[in-house]
């Protein structure tokens, strides 16, 4: 055999194996589908049901400041009731494989505890014996570790995505 055909049949080698990692690449795993359409269709939507959700808490911390009744209820009537749908919205979510699952969990997980913390809030408004300072202190520490909670569940979404190479 003559170099020619060999450096042939190598360089025909190495054409193969290209178009095979091509396609190896461009075929996405059931993970990376579903991870795909959970950042890309799922998140967004439920984000956009918890921006008038986190106004509304917002509001609790602007100056000036809402009376005691009028900051129960806006909790009570408004921002509990929606926080419970949108929780029941990320829990009927249908998902199939086990790592989204496991992000949809932290979310509803990281949702429970922000309930937890406006009811924290409305047991501070109800309760005369509670201090204003120390209901205040209490009520922005159960806040800061949603937020801390959050924005771990954001961080977890991204290395899950960069790890089934959807993102860097």
């Amino acid at each position: 055999m003559s170099w020619h055909k060999i450096i042939r049949v190598i360089c025909l080698l190495a054409a193969a194996g290209g178009v095979g990692l091509l396609l190896h690449r461009l075929n996405r795993t059931p993970e990376q589908k579903e991870l795909s359409r959970y950042v890309e269709v799922e998140v967004p939507a439920v984000l956009a049901l918890e921006a008038p959700i986190q106004d509304r808490i917002d509001r609790l911390g602007k100056a000036p400041g809402l009376k005691p009744e009028e900051a129960r209820t806006l909790l009570v009537d408004d921002v509990i009731p929606r926080l419970i749908k949108l929780r029941k919205q990320v829990v009927d979510l249908k998902l199939e494989t086990l790592e989204v699952k496991a992000l949809n969990d932290e979310y509803a997980k990281v949702t429970d505890r922000l309930i937890d913390a406006c009811r924290a809030c409305v047991k501070v408004i109800d309760d005369p014996k509670v201090s204003t300072v120390d209901g205040m202190k209490q009520v922005k520490t159960e806040f800061a570790a949603v937020h801390d909670a959050y924005a771990t569940w954001g961080e977890n979404v991204k290395k899950s995505a960069a790890r089934h190479r959807l993102a860097k």
